[in-house]
């Protein structure tokens, strides 16, 4: 029985993530309404609210799991530069993967929701870098950790950056150039690391 269950919900996730990746690819998550995700999901509203609290909660599971597989695959332990090239390889990959969505949601800053899920993303992955080289943390005033929030602060939303410039170019757009930007915008700051 216990495994019927599990399909169950395994099956009624996928609907929902599915569902609000359809919605999102033509709507800002939050103009999203639960109505809308549970007519497309074939599921009802106790439903939904037993797996999320938002439509924006699923999308923040669905992009985090997919973003947390390329973060965990790069902190291994390869040099800095590396890591950032082929991350930004890899990002360039998930980008193509929910374009639709990432172009609804960011070209035009439409969706502060998006936004704010893939700032507080990069926030972690910079953290996590810096935890891994606490080299890297730039000198400055203030203690380390506040340097290491500001810094990793201002990388995630410079990144960010880069995301909503790329997404704007015409279709098909050039992966290459947005992972030459990525890298050089961090050049400076990893310098020599290795």
């Amino acid at each position: 029985m216990s495994g019927d269950v599990d399909v169950r919900i395994r099956r009624t996730r996928e609907r929902l993530s599915q569902a609000v990746l359809r919605l999102a690819a033509d709507h800002p998550v939050e103009d999203i309404a639960v109505a809308d995700v549970v007519r497309l999901a074939r599921i009802n509203r106790t439903t939904f609210y037993k797996h999320a609290a938002s439509p924006a909660d699923v999308l923040a599971e669905v992009l985090y799991a997919d973003l947390d597989r390329i973060r965990m695959a790069w902190i291994a332990g390869a040099p800095a530069r590396e890591i950032w090239e082929r991350s930004a390889a890899e990002l360039a990959d998930h980008l193509q993967r929910f374009d639709a969505l990432y172009t609804t949601g960011l070209v035009g800053q439409r969706s502060a929701v998006l936004n704010r899920l893939l700032v507080e993303h990069f926030v972690g992955s910079a953290r996590a870098l810096l935890d891994r080289d606490p080299h890297l943390l730039p000198d400055g005033a203030g203690s380390a950790e506040w340097r290491t929030k500001v810094f990793s602060r201002f990388i995630a939303h410079g990144e960010v950056g880069v995301v909503e410039a790329w997404l704007t170019e015409p279709a098909p757009r050039d992966r290459t150039l947005f992972i030459s930007a990525s890298a050089s915008f961090m050049s400076t700051w990893l310098g020599g690391a290795g």
